[in-house]
């Protein structure tokens, strides 16, 4: 049965929400898989798509209506195949099967966060100044800063390799998706590789995060010791406790976090960002049925207070995964496009808003990022 804890009842925000932080979106492979110009409206790109499922919900110029100034842009190669997401195979086929063809995928996409950056439609975010700059400057200009990661590590050749991914500006890395080189991931229980153990010392050398959503459990609990105090994050990741039903097979599933891995995390002073996509909301929630409604203040609200009740309010955020691991139909029914981002502050007691929302985000991004 599915474990359900009343939801908390917050109230609604009576005040602007002043700045999101979203740690985990998809933009260059959103913009690459799918043809889209993430330069273009949202309600442009609906209106010539006319899709009746995968609707866009974020671009880079209607970020801005919901105050998200930063995100988590993601480096992210798909593989040729997989023990779960058929779906996504089969709607976006051509997917790697060497490193090579992984690094190619994600240079790809590198290279349209450049002509981005360059056509002034965001900015990235390489240092701690970097960050302070563009937080000082959004407020006039509403254009978004992005931080790289990489989502699955197969991209990078070796762990030699990843110094030249940080010299591109990447500060975050997942080493798994799906099981990689490095590590087992989801539909993948493995621990470590020794290649995964020789990349994480190269990344707690340079100062990068370490993004464990999507780790399995083997692997994540080998990562924890070998994680920079202070660098261990989940960015998308939902509770396992609050995911378990009797009607669907694939869980309880090691793609969501236990309590004692919610834990780690949380005592490494690490955050773990909420994935917004529904069937990482309720369990019951499948998008052929949709007969559970899924709602900000209800199955949001109780994920967030469920993961703050085991490690405080100062280790929860944004991670929402929309418009490639979801669309608006996979969405809360509050959130038809970016600009009701603001709508999650309803899911927070109001003390906590701006750290949920952003602050958390933003402690980490400041203890982690080079200093020059």
């Amino acid at each position: 049965m599915n474990h359900r804890p009343p939801a908390p009842d917050f109230g609604v925000a009576v005040s602007p929400v002043p700045l999101i932080v979203d740690a985990h979106l998809d933009l260059a492979w959103s913009s690459q898989a799918n043809g889209r110009d993430l330069t273009r409206r949202v309600a442009e790109i609906r209106r010539a798509e006319g899709r009746t499922r995968d609707n866009i919900m974020l671009t880079l110029p209607d970020l801005a209506r919901g105050s998200i100034a930063l995100v988590f842009g993601t480096l992210y190669a798909q593989p040729a195949s997989l023990s779960f997401a058929q779906d996504l195979v089969s709607a976006h086929p051509g997917g790697y099967t060497t490193p090579a063809e992984a690094r190619a995928q994600a240079t790809a996409q590198l290279k349209q966060y450049r002509r981005w950056e360059d056509g002034g439609h965001l900015r990235l975010i390489r240092s701690l100044p970097d960050l302070e700059d563009h937080l000082h400057r959004w407020p006039q200009d509403a254009v978004p800063g992005v931080v790289l990661t990489i989502e699955g590590a197969d991209p990078i050749l070796s762990p030699d390799d990843f110094d030249w991914w940080w010299r591109q500006g990447v500060r975050s890395v997942g080493l798994a998706w799906t099981g990689t080189r490095y590590a087992g991931g989801t539909g993948d229980p493995r621990g470590l590789t020794p290649l995964g153990r020789e990349l994480l010392a190269a990344m707690r050398e340079r100062g990068a995060l370490h993004d464990a959503s999507h780790l399995a459990e083997e692997a994540f609990w080998e990562a924890v010791d070998l994680t920079a105090p202070g660098a261990l994050i989940a960015s998308h990741s939902n509770a396992r406790a609050l995911l378990t039903s009797a009607k669907r097979a694939d869980l309880p599933s090691d793609r969501h976090l236990s309590d004692e891995m919610i834990r780690a995390i949380g005592s490494h002073g690490g955050v773990i960002g909420l994935n917004l996509m529904n069937s990482f909301l309720d369990a019951d929630w499948t998008l052929r049925e949709r007969a559970v409604p899924v709602r900000v203040q209800d199955q949001v609200a109780r994920h967030w207070a469920y993961v703050a009740g085991l490690v405080g309010w100062h280790s929860v955020g944004i991670g929402s995964d929309l418009d490639a691991g979801a669309g608006r139909e996979e969405s809360p029914e509050e959130l038809d496009d970016a600009a009701d981002w603001p709508r999650l502050a309803d899911a927070v007691p109001p003390e906590h808003r701006e750290g949920t929302l952003s602050g958390n985000w933003l402690r980490v991004l400041r203890a982690n990022l080079p200093r020059t």
